[in-house]
């Protein structure tokens, strides 16, 4: 890797802490409709849909990340920041908090490939992907979280014969932009909460504590009014950041 492509990375990388430390993102404190209860997302455990991991008990939360295995910092970091947040949680929530990663880059990331990343991390967390040739529920599934992403294309500053050379081993040498956040759902697929990045594992970890506690509180599914899906889930969308 060239020196001015580390370097890139780098001002990247600090960018979005730049961003996330000033900006912060807004939570959405109001829980509105996320994963649809008929979505079905192949894993590396098998076909997950909201309620999978709680096996449908109540007070369980999912946590989800998207990212990319060819991402060469913000999502290990991400992963990282989860992992001590978890590091401090009791035995309890542990129980029924759910870590979830969620590609963005199907196309080179498989099943297989999304069990050995995400095996270098000290936490049980489930590798969540959509094939493919699906963009559309991947899209779909997205927006209803307030995910935004985008591919980069590299730069054109390597020799032809090297991108020939990539071609003929078939990498291709491209980047994805996207949202940077924690994003908590719960057994029903609603979105309870987008935690930000900046946010120390500590305060993660409080947050965490309080969500689950609001879910082992929360009226059952059925006196639960149903929630508006008409509003812009843009509205609070995190920070963009660049791998």
């Amino acid at each position: 890797m060239s020196p001015r492509k580390l370097i890139l990375m780098g001002l990247s990388a600090f960018a979005l802490v730049v961003i996330a430390l000033i900006t912060g993102l807004s939570a959405s404190h109001q829980p509105r409709d996320a994963w649809p209860t008929t979505l079905e997302l192949p894993s590396t455990r098998g076909l997950l849909h909201a309620d999978t991991l709680s096996r449908g008990e109540a007070g369980h939360l999912s946590v989800l990340i998207p990212g990319f295995t060819h991402c060469p910092d913000i999502c290990p970091l991400s992963l990282a920041r989860l992992q001590m947040a978890w590091q401090r949680l009791d035995e309890t929530s542990r129980a029924h908090l759910h870590p979830m990663f969620l590609t963005l880059d199907p196309a080179r990331d498989t099943l297989p490939v999304l069990s050995r990343y995400l095996s270098a991390f000290s936490l049980p967390v489930t590798g969540l992907r959509l094939p493919s040739q699906d963009d559309t529920r991947l899209e779909e599934f997205t927006q209803r979280l307030g995910i935004q992403f985008q591919r980069r294309e590299p730069e054109q500053s390597h020799p032809p014969e090297h991108a020939q050379a990539q071609a003929l081993a078939g990498e291709a040498d491209y980047m994805i932009d996207h949202s940077v956040a924690i994003f908590v759902i719960d057994e029903q697929g609603r979105l309870r909460d987008t935690l930000p990045l900046s946010q120390t594992p500590a305060q993660l970890a409080d947050r965490l504590t309080f969500l689950l506690q609001s879910v082992a509180a929360a009226p059952s599914s059925a006196d639960v009014a149903t929630v508006n899906t008409s509003a812009d889930t843009n509205a609070d969308a995190p920070a963009m950041g660049g791998a």
